[in-house]
């Protein structure tokens, strides 16, 4: 695919700059994921660069199960080891599974579509590298034979920002079409997560997730449609922690003044719960003016749930803004870093990607058209 010309497109550019973008807010913020304020400036500083990461790793767990025995289920496992500067992660991963169902489908994809390729590319020696233990659930419960739209019920963590990192390339496919992103959202986050539960908002927010990826996408997007686009899938509550962080953006005179404000909202909740991340990043997004290096480095040095933050308010910038907005040699090492790493479940480089995704976009498109025609037809 490498040798494929990359399309001298607005839409590609803008496609490879969500694509980019995103990845190398997801390796730059992974390294000070949790961390408040105070503890990133007397650990790193203050952080504008691609950093090795050094995961610690842990036991093998399974609620008791012998690890040598998997007749008797199988153990969470999570491996001590370095990751190179530019190297992603678990989000990122379930993020190149979705992409590989898209471009192999060449077009909008359902919840079977991306259970398949779950199932045939991600290989248990690769979990607790790159996919870590809450894939196994995902994995194992396929191939046990549960309905992929039932697997979600299972997830480990529900209601957190995982199922709204993967999912973002639903919005690139539906480029232009917020309401069909958010509609293929609904149903392919469900592989993660599950709707009707209390306070659990990670659907809902992958819906609007999708659909203002799909907005940034258009020509005459900016930073408020993208944003407005966003709240009108959100309900009362996620909506309510939006409009919040994006008043706190706009009256704050710097990130760690923004971030301390989160660090006392949400003090003693988890810091991945979607619906403060996802509005921790609008307002960054708003904060970094559409930038995407800015973007990236205002999530990094804000606190909490970091890579999330990055990823998203960045992939949104990138969308926006175009490949050439992002800094090239970020672009690079993430690239390098990726496309020899024995553990992750795709090779491919950013630009590999945006070219199989713009031409899976550009399928949708024609579609559309071809169904307009024939109702016009008899109009």
């Amino acid at each position: 695919m490498s040798t494929v010309k990359v399309p001298d497109t607005l839409l590609f550019k803008k496609i490879h700059g969500c694509i980019a973008a995103g990845s190398c807010g997801n390796s730059m913020g992974e390294i000070m994921e949790g961390y408040t304020i105070d503890e990133r400036i007397e650990k790193f500083g203050w952080v504008e660069e691609l950093l090795p990461v050094t995961k610690i790793g842990r036991s093998p767990d399974g609620w008791g199960v012998n690890p040598t025995d998997v007749s008797l289920g199988y153990p969470m496992i999570s491996h001590a080891h370095t990751r190179p500067a530019g190297t992603t992660e678990d989000g990122e991963e379930r993020y190149r599974l979705l992409c590989t169902a898209i471009i192999e489908k060449a077009g909008r994809i359902d919840i079977m579509d991306l259970a398949k390729i779950w199932v045939r590319d991600i290989k248990p020696d690769k979990f607790g590298w790159l996919v870590g233990p809450q894939d196994q659930v995902i994995y194992y419960s396929l191939k046990s034979g549960v309905p992929p739209w039932e697997v979600g019920s299972f997830a480990t963590w529900p209601g957190f920002y995982g199922t709204v990192k993967m999912i973002g390339a639903i919005g690139i496919v539906n480029a232009c079409n917020p309401a069909m992103a958010a509609q293929d959202a609904l149903e392919i986050g469900r592989i993660k997560d599950r709707r009707g539960v209390p306070a659990n908002y990670a659907l809902e927010i992958c819906a609007a997730h999708c659909a203002a990826v799909a907005e940034a996408l258009r020509p005459g997007a900016s930073v408020q449609s993208v944003i407005d686009t966003a709240c009108g899938y959100l309900s009362q509550s996620p909506l309510n922690d939006v409009k919040r962080a994006l008043d706190w953006a706009a009256n704050c005179d710097n990130i760690e003044e923004y971030g301390r404000m989160f660090d006392k909202e949400y003090y003693n909740r988890p810091i991945s719960k979607a619906d403060e991340v996802f509005a921790a990043a609008m307002g960054i997004l708003a904060m970094s003016k559409g930038n995407p290096r800015d973007a990236v480095i205002l999530s990094v040095n804000s606190g909490r749930d970091t890579d999330c933050r990055a990823h998203t308010a960045a992939s949104l910038a990138g969308a926006l803004s175009g490949i050439d907005a992002v800094p090239a040699d970020w672009v690079a090492t993430v690239d390098n870093a990726m496309k020899d790493n024995p553990h992750t479940v795709s090779n491919r480089t950013s630009a590999e990607t945006s070219i199989g995704l713009y031409n899976a976009a550009i399928n949708t498109i024609n579609q559309y058209k071809s169904v307009i025609a024939e109702v016009e037809q008899q109009c």
